[in-house]
């Protein structure tokens, strides 16, 4: 849906720099935003009815599944973590150096020597996870097409996250109960400064108008380091 709204609401004046056609630091954003809206009751409020009784779906339940997701959310941000890794460390041009592969493995099956995506990956998960590993003998790589589609920027995911719950908390008032994920003036603040301007204007100069903070504008160091310490909550 976030994907849908960002190409909808695009005014750029070239279809090939509407919406989503922006830098992949910021594409998956709106996205990553929408996900809130569907745990804020002033959303909820609006559609979500039983389809016989049309009795409103009880607030309880909603913060019952939500407390769920928050449980798993170390294991899931890990996930996201090792998976970036691993994106980075496929398309480095330092992976010989960085993961070096024995030739005289007996295990290796490509003639010795040459790129094993799950020898890599195995090395990855060894170095920097720390819950549960991806069993021997498996290659889940295989089944995760972004590795090949993002091409070393799968980080995005993350780095977005941030980001999109920052704008939650300063523009739509993290849906604190006084309606501010339905206030059309949030609503135009957020399409005006970024998703009608998709890859025609810089990442970051949307996401200094959004959060009218001049001190993002340039991006750079300072900028990432802000995003840092943002960080994935909640």
């Amino acid at each position: 849906m976030g994907h849908a709204i960002h190409s909808i609401l695009g005014r750029t004046a070239h279809q090939v720099v509407s919406g989503t056609r922006c830098a992949t630091d910021f594409s998956e954003m709106p996205s990553i935003l929408m996900e809130f809206f569907l745990g804020d009751p002033a959303v909820l409020a609006l559609f979500a009815r039983h389809w016989r009784t049309d009795a409103p779906l009880p607030l309880d339940m909603v913060a019952e599944r939500l407390a769920l997701d928050r449980r798993a959310q170390g294991c899931e941000t890990e996930r996201q973590i090792l998976l970036a890794a691993l994106d980075q460390a496929y398309h480095s041009s330092s992976l010989p150096l960085l993961l070096p592969l024995a030739a005289d493995d007996d295990d290796d099956d490509d003639g010795g020597g040459g790129f094993d995506s799950t020898r890599v990956l195995h090395e990855v998960h060894a170095r920097h996870g720390s819950s549960v590993r991806e069993p021997p003998g498996t290659s889940p790589q295989g089944f995760f097409g972004h590795l090949v589609e993002y091409g070393g920027t799968y980080y995005s995911y993350l780095f977005d996250r941030a980001i999109a719950g920052k704008v939650w908390h300063e523009v739509f008032d993290a849906g604190k109960g006084g309606g501010g994920a339905v206030s059309r003036e949030n609503g135009e603040r957020f399409k005006g400064e970024v998703l009608q301007w998709g890859g025609s204007r810089d990442g970051w100069t949307s996401l200094a108008g959004v959060l009218r903070d001049e001190t993002l504008k340039d991006g750079g160091h300072e900028a990432m380091a802000a995003v840092g310490r943002w960080g994935v909550k909640d």
